[in-house]
């Protein structure tokens, strides 16, 4: 009780013109917030819909768990999937690059690169993260890999540095998005101008079959007429 006394007579302010000033100050912060998250629903509503109507955010978002946010980051980010060559400059620039520290005919660590995009860096862990924890192919693979990249502690009973196979699935994930980009692009740099373009191909489990091993291969070029195949690893 004498703890609560004091502190009644001890902390705040007693001064009335203070205490009005504060009462004004608290008023005007809570109109700003509930401004703020108002600009902010229009602004992922209208994000939203941007994405929808573009060919690369439905590609993106038909792979779970990416959502128009996710896809308008990694849109913005890329700006045309012409730019890569194949999918290790993407990972490249999105940060996911493995270095590997050689010693005689020995490995030493692997570790990422300081390079790339740091934004999309954290949205790729973002995505990754999210998709093992749903139901998702992503999830029985992570499963498979923790066994086989993470120590395990036999004191704590639970596997230690499971960022690695994180980092394969962020790898993997990488690669799908570049497939399936690069692909439509090619498809639209194809058509003649007067040509209706088709509907993107999106992803899907059944069509993808390589997804459940995260094997996928860059697009090449095959035969005198250059012909665009996808083949596997």
């Amino acid at each position: 009780m004498q703890i609560q006394q004091l502190a009644g007579q001890s902390i705040g302010t007693k001064n009335l013109a203070r205490q009005d000033s504060l009462v004004i100050e608290q008023t005007l912060l809570i109109q700003e917030l509930r401004l703020l998250q108002n600009h902010l629903e229009q602004l992922e509503e209208k994000i939203g819909q941007i994405v929808e109507n573009s060919r690369e955010g439905q590609i993106l978002t038909s792979i779970p768990p990416i959502g128009p946010l996710f896809a308008a980051s990694i849109i913005a980010t890329i700006g045309s999937i012409g730019h890569f060559e194949d999918a290790a400059h993407l990972k490249s620039y999105f940060g996911w690059a493995p270095i590997r520290t050689q010693t005689g005919v020995s490995f030493d660590r692997t570790r990422l690169t300081r390079a790339g995009s740091r934004e999309m860096k954290k949205v790729m862990f973002l995505v990754a993260w999210k998709a093992v924890q749903m139901d998702t192919e992503w999830a029985k693979l992570y499963k498979r890999l923790v066994p086989r990249l993470c120590f395990y502690d036999e004191r704590k009973q639970a596997y230690k540095g499971k960022g690695k196979a994180l980092g394969h699935i962020i790898g993997r994930l990488i690669t799908l998005i570049f497939t399936l980009l690069k692909k439509d692009y090619e498809l639209l740099n194809k058509l003649s101008p007067d040509t209706e373009s088709p509907p993107p191909t999106r992803y899907d489990p059944e069509l993808h079959q390589h997804h459940r091993t995260g094997h996928y291969s860059p697009l090449r070029r095959e035969g005198p007429q250059n012909r665009i195949v996808q083949h596997s690893s």
